[in-house]
């Protein structure tokens, strides 16, 4: 009997042993991943977003909280290229715009940060912009004309049009009215007047008022590649006949 109590003994006592080691090694990998202190982060950005331009991409975020964030970075080029943001923080959320130019005609992924003065940065977020250029420019045409006619009776001329690209924002048209002077105007997409569901669309026919008989048209057309860009885009002048 007394056997078994010392051998309960042996056994308890070395259990114990055991669990203190293993309570020390978990101590020593605690203190090993603490030894520089806890891991501090500044807030995220918030609702980042890019708009595409002419060889340049603009991006913009929200600071909704910590007022301890004094400056933001954007790297592109896989942390090649950076560019430092300050930040002046308010009580309220923040507006942080910025352009990045000079850029290639090329899609590029923007990873934006936040840091305090204490150097203590955010998580990233990520965002994918395109830069647009001379390629994206080639690709573009003026919008076609059906024919363009003089209207004596209205001293007006009339341009019937082909359908337009789903990119083009506006049609350019400069001429000489009846007094000699230069007329410049501008055809836009119209929305529909009873649908509102329906996407703007542009008219078919245009009426030059009071333009002066024998002279030159020209005219041109505007493209966003994108709806929010930030560039808009021209093919060249073009002349028009008006029969």
């Amino acid at each position: 009997m007394k056997t078994n109590m010392h051998m309960k003994k042996y056994i308890s006592g070395f259990l114990l042993c055991l669990l203190l080691a293993a309570c020390g090694k978990q101590d020593d990998s605690y203190r090993e991943f603490l030894k520089d202190g806890v891991i501090i982060y500044t807030a995220r950005v918030d609702s980042l977003k890019a708009f595409a331009g002419d060889s340049r991409i603009a991006l913009s975020w929200l600071l909704v909280s910590d007022p301890k964030i004094t400056h933001c970075r954007v790297f592109w080029n896989n942390g090649a290229d950076s560019v430092n943001v300050p930040v002046q923080r308010t009580s309220g959320v923040d507006t942080c715009r910025i352009i990045i130019p000079n850029l290639n005609e090329n899609v590029y992924a923007f990873h934006v940060y936040t840091y305090d003065a204490k150097g203590h940065s955010s998580v990233k977020e990520e965002i994918i912009g395109t830069a647009y250029g001379s390629v994206y420019l080639s690709t573009l045409s003026n919008r076609p004309v059906r024919k363009a006619t003089y209207k004596s009776s209205g001293k007006k001329a009339e341009i019937v049009w082909f359908g337009i690209n789903p990119e083009a924002v506006a049609v350019d048209i400069e001429y000489t009215n009846l007094a000699d002077q230069v007329v410049k105007q501008r055809e836009v997409a119209l929305k529909h007047p009873t649908d509102p569901n329906r996407p703007a669309a542009f008219k078919d026919t245009t009426f030059l008022e009071g333009y002066k008989q024998g002279t030159a048209i020209r005219y041109r057309t505007a493209f966003k590649p994108e709806a929010t860009a930030i560039d808009t885009f021209y093919t060249p002048y073009e002349p028009q006949t008006v029969q």
